[in-house]
């Protein structure tokens, strides 16, 4: 990790103190693990085994229903939903097998597209519908809905997005004879005008970024942590406790995204770890 990089978090990590934590449980966004590719939305394997070590000793993994289900309960920021993005092989190849080793539950969120054409960049291959089938038979597996394009919504009509959902969708059920009740936007990026058609058609949606204080929970705007590669595991603990929140709040401002969010509140009633 480069020294910038690391001066940054430790800022960060500072200035979540004056941060309310959020409640809930935490649901982690991981994209690749192993790819060494050097993208922050990867991790090392090492550092996955040693965050899935942690994770095994100090909270509880649970499936996604679960987490919904019990999201305003006194205990639920120590539950912890591990969920995938896009659709990548080494999520077969490298983080399936250490997941199974320890019985966790995981969601995958996949895009459709990459994974019918077989088509990606090098060290960035999508997963297959077979790898997908032999993980659903592990019993371990959420599958959800991720877009057919991976397409920004925002930018999107309502017939293109009404296309981009129902299309990921059929695909999912012929492939795999599962009908996906989840989804998650693409770059956690919430669009007024796919809401509605999101309603519609599942039982919640993902977002990206920080929650919402303001607003009670809704099933379908519930927020994700992303897990980075230069969160190592010296970090990780701290993403879970919901820390990262600024660094949150303004790497999506620079990308000009505002979203459904509120303002990062002062610290007041913080939550535990």
């Amino acid at each position: 990790m480069s020294l910038l990089r690391s001066g940054s978090k430790l800022v960060f990590a500072t200035a979540d103190r004056l941060i309310r934590s959020p409640n809930g449980p935490r649901i982690l966004i991981y994209h690749q693990v192993g790819a060494g590719l050097g993208r922050q939305m990867e991790v090392t394997a090492d550092d996955f085994v040693a965050q899935l070590d942690y994770l095994e000793e100090n909270r509880e993994v649970v499936d996604l229903d679960t987490a919904l289900s019990k999201w305003d309960a006194a205990d639920s920021m120590n539950l912890v939903v591990i969920s995938f993005d896009d659709g990548y092989r080494d999520t077969y190849t490298t983080a399936f097998p250490e997941l199974k080793r320890r019985g966790f539950p995981f969601t995958l969120y996949v895009s459709t597209g990459q994974v019918e054409s077989g088509e990606g960049i090098p060290g960035a291959e999508p997963i297959t519908w077979s790898q997908i089938a032999e993980m659903l038979d592990s019993g371990l597996v959420t599958l959800g809905a991720h877009t057919h394009n991976h397409s920004d919504l925002r930018t999107l009509s309502s017939t293109q997005i009404r296309n981009e959902l129902v299309r990921s969708n059929d695909l999912i059920v012929s492939r795999t004879g599962v009908f996906p009740k989840h989804f998650a936007y693409p770059w956690g990026y919430w669009s007024q005008v796919a809401h509605q058609l999101v309603v519609d058609l599942y039982e919640s949606a993902a977002l990206g970024g920080i929650p919402n204080w303001a607003r009670p929970f809704d099933q379908y705007r519930v927020p994700r942590y992303p897990v980075q590669l230069s969160d190592g595991f010296r970090w990780f603990p701290h993403r879970l406790r919901g820390g990262f929140l600024l660094e949150e709040w303004m790497r999506r401002r620079l990308r000009g995204y505002r979203g459904p969010g509120q303002p990062i509140p002062a610290a007041c009633g913080r939550g535990g770890s």
